[in-house]
């Protein structure tokens, strides 16, 4: 496997960047093309998946990204949510939008609305 090395240079404002690229392969999208987005869901907005599950659904459609774009989370909460599984863990990522599932406890849910649980997240990614 060849590793390959991406700088990030920041050219303005609103997370418009180009990406310097070293490495075997070149960047075959245009130099503007990369976009850094960055969201954040609302306090407490997590659905019950079973009983010792809560999940939530990120949608990144407006990033406007043309493929899959790689992705970090953070959770936050009133108390507690440093004893949180899964907040990084991102599952069916695409374009359009990720989901991440949370266990807290055997009750993840309704300690997930109590505390206030949100997420957020940066997303690098291709516009053009």
């Amino acid at each position: 496997m060849e590793v390959r090395a991406v700088v990030l240079v920041l050219l303005g404002l609103l997370g418009c960047v180009r990406a310097i690229q070293t490495g075997v392969q070149a960047n075959t999208n245009p130099s503007p093309c990369l976009k850094i987005c960055a969201g954040s869901s609302a306090p407490g907005s997590w659905s019950r998946y079973n009983t010792d599950h809560a999940v939530r659904y990120t949608s990144l459609e407006f990033c406007g990204f043309v493929k899959t774009p790689y992705v970090t989370t953070t959770l936050h909460a009133t108390s507690s949510h440093w004893t949180v599984a899964g907040a990084t863990s991102i599952y069916n990522i695409s374009k359009s939008g990720f989901r991440v599932y949370l266990k807290i406890d055997d009750k993840s849910y309704d300690l997930c609305q109590q505390r206030q649980c949100y997420l957020q997240f940066i997303a690098i990614g291709y516009i053009c």
